[in-house]
C-alpha cells in the first residue's frame, strides 16, 4: 500500500481538517436550524439546504476517523467527540430522510395524475409544456407565472384540447397562476398570497377542492413568505373533504409552517411515495425541493416524477395520485 511521504502528509492532514470542520460545523447548523426553525431572513434561506446534512455529517466522521490516528492524545479527545457528533447527526438526519425512500404506498394505475410547473415569467416554452400534459397523461395541471401572453401559447399548443377546463387568471411577472383541467371547475376564489393563488372546486369523480398555489420567495419578500403562510395555515385547514394542494410553495417539507401545514391531515406526494431525492429548483443543477403537490385522504400519491421544460427555471412536478 502506497504511504504518504512527509512533504505531502502535512497538506493532507490540512486539507482534510479543515473539509472535517467545515462539513461538522455546517451540519450542526443545518440540524439547529431544523430543530429550532428561527425566522430571521438568512436562517429561513439556509433551512432550505437541511437535507445536506445527511451528507455533510457522514463526510465529517470519515475524515475525523483518518485524522485521529494520527492526532496527539492531548486533541484527540476533541477529535473523538467530533466523531460521536457526527454519527448522532448522521442518524437524526437519515431519520427525517429514509421516509422519502422507504415505506409502504399505494400501488397501480393512478386514478388522478396533478402537475404542477413554474412557467418563469411567462417565458417557459408552451409546447413543450403541454406536450408533458399529453406524454403523461395529466387531467389537472397548475402553471404559475403564466402571463397573458403565455396563457394564449399554451391555448395554441392545444391545452384545452386535453384540459378544457380553466380557472385562475393571467397576470404580469409572476402574478398569473392559471389551472388546466380535465373536469369541470367551480367555487374559484383566489386566496391573498404574494402571487396568484386560488381555491377552486374540482367536479373528478371523487371530488376535491384545488388549492393552486404561488408562495413568495423568502429571498426577496420574507416578510411576504412569512405572511403567505399565516394565509395557507388559516384558509386550508378550513376545507372540508379531499383537499390537494400544488404549485410554487418556495418553501421545503424542513420550514416550520410546511410541517405545520401538514401535521395529520396532509401528506407530500414526493415525500409518501417514497420518490426518493427530488428536487425542483432550479432547473439545471437541481438543488431544492420547493414545489409539491401535496393530498389529503382519499387521494394518496403512487409515484410523482420530475421534468425538463425549456426556458423554465423550475422542473415540472407530476404526481400520480390512487384513491385508497
Amino acid at each position: 500500500m502506497t504511504r504518504l511521504n512527509g512533504s505531502t502528509h502535512g497538506p493532507v492532514k490540512a486539507a482534510a481538517a479543515f473539509v472535517a470542520g467545515g462539513a461538522l460545523a455546517g451540519s450542526v447548523v443545518f440540524t439547529l436550524l431544523r430543530i429550532l426553525q428561527p425566522e430571521s431572513f438568512w436562517f429561513v434561506l439556509a433551512t432550505a439546504f437541511v437535507p445536506y446534512a445527511v451528507v455533510g455529517y457522514p463526510v465529517a466522521a470519515v475524515l475525523l476517523g483518518y485524522l485521529r490516528r494520527t492526532t496527539a492524545p492531548p486533541l484527540r479527545g476533541w477529535v473523538t467527540g467530533g466523531i460521536v457528533l457526527a454519527v448522532f447527526g448522521t442518524g437524526y438526519h437519515l431519520g427525517l430522510t429514509l421516509p422519502s425512500y422507504l415505506g409502504e404506498h399505494p400501488r397501480g394505475d393512478p386514478d388522478l395524475v396533478v402537475m404542477t410547473l413554474n412557467l418563469h415569467l411567462g417565458t417557459g416554452d408552451a409546447e413543450d409544456a403541454v406536450a408533458l400534459v399529453r406524454r403523461q397523461r395529466v387531467q389537472v395541471a397548475v402553471f404559475e407565472e403564466v402571463t397573458p401572453g403565455e396563457r394564449r401559447r399554451l391555448l395554441a399548443a392545444g391545452v384545452q384540447e386535453l384540459l378544457p377546463h380553466e380557472g385562475g387568471a393571467a397576470g404580469r411577472g409572476a402574478a398569473g397562476t392559471v389551472v388546466f383541467s380535465a373536469f369541470p371547475l367551480s367555487d374559484s376564489a383566489r386566496i391573498p398570497l404574494d402571487h396568484g393563488s386560488y381555491r377552486i372546486k374540482v367536479a373528478a369523480p371523487t371530488p376535491f377542492w384545488l388549492v393552486a398555489v404561488h408562495g413568495a420567495q423568502p429571498l426577496v419578500a420574507p416578510g411576504d413568505w412569512r405572511a403567505d403562510w399565516d394565509v395557507l395555515n388559516q384558509v386550508v385547514p378550513e376545507l372540508d373533504g379531499p383537499v390537494i394542494l400544488a404549485g410554487d410553495f418556495n418553501t421545503t417539507v424542513d420550514h416550520a409552517p410546511m410541517r405545520d401545514l401538514l401535521g395529520d391531515r396532509f401528506q407530500d406526494a414526493a415525500r409518501t411515495s417514497n420518490a426518493g431525492w427530488q428536487p425542483t429548483w432550479p432547473r439545471g443543477l437541481g438543488l431544492l425541493t420547493i414545489d409539491h403537490v401535496i393530498t389529503s385522504a382519499p387521494y394518496a400519491a403512487i409515484s410523482t416524477s420530475t421534468y425538463l421544460v425549456d426556458g423554465t427555471d423550475h422542473r415540472a412536478l407530476v404526481a400520480r395520485l390512487r384513491i385508497s
